[in-house]
């Protein structure tokens, strides 16, 4: 109770939605009331815990209630990673899979992943790992083999994920 403690809110406009945004077709009341109770208790807490520290994520900023953010001594933008980034997330999900499914770990060390990683340049890093389960399952040979999973498999994969990202309106 006295000493730091960190408390993570993750996709904080689910508890504090943006009430200027509100449509008529939701029950713009019941959100009001919400994102109140959420600004109200967030402030009694940071009041009688000196030592508490919050951390909000949101993938949708625009959404997030002006009065949470006027709250916020620091405001991110962290980037979708970077080549570098996604052959780093790419290592790591296929040496996971590789402990399980040997012959996948052979591609987590080819250089091979190159192009992957440039594949992947526009997801975030939750969309490469869902895509890496996906190449998985894209045919009934590697769904029910998963050591023959190839970078062929991996790119048409991450070009579907990409173009999933498009019709979805920008968001992964």
């Amino acid at each position: 109770m006295n000493g730091p403690t960190i408390v993570l809110l993750d996709e904080v406009e689910t508890l504090a939605a943006d009430r200027s945004r509100m449509s008529l077709e939701a029950n713009p009341i019941d959100i009001h009331r919400a994102t109140d109770a959420v600004l109200v208790q967030l402030d009694a807490m940071a009041e009688a815990h000196p030592n508490l520290l919050f951390i909000a994520t949101s993938n949708f900023p625009e959404a997030v209630d002006a009065a949470f953010t006027s709250r916020c001594d620091l405001i991110m933008t962290i980037p979708l990673p970077d080549k570098n980034a996604c052959s780093l997330i790419l290592r790591d999900c296929l040496a996971g899979l590789g402990k399980t499914f040997g012959p996948i770990a052979r591609l987590a060390a080819s250089d091979g992943l190159d192009h992957v990683a440039s594949e992947c340049i526009g997801l975030d890093g939750r969309a490469i790992r869902k895509m890496v389960a996906n190449a998985l399952a894209s045919s009934l040979t590697t769904a029910m083999n998963p050591e023959q999973l190839t970078f062929t498999d991996l790119i048409s994969a991450a070009k579907a994920a990409k173009q999933n990202r498009l019709t979805a309106g920008g968001r992964a």
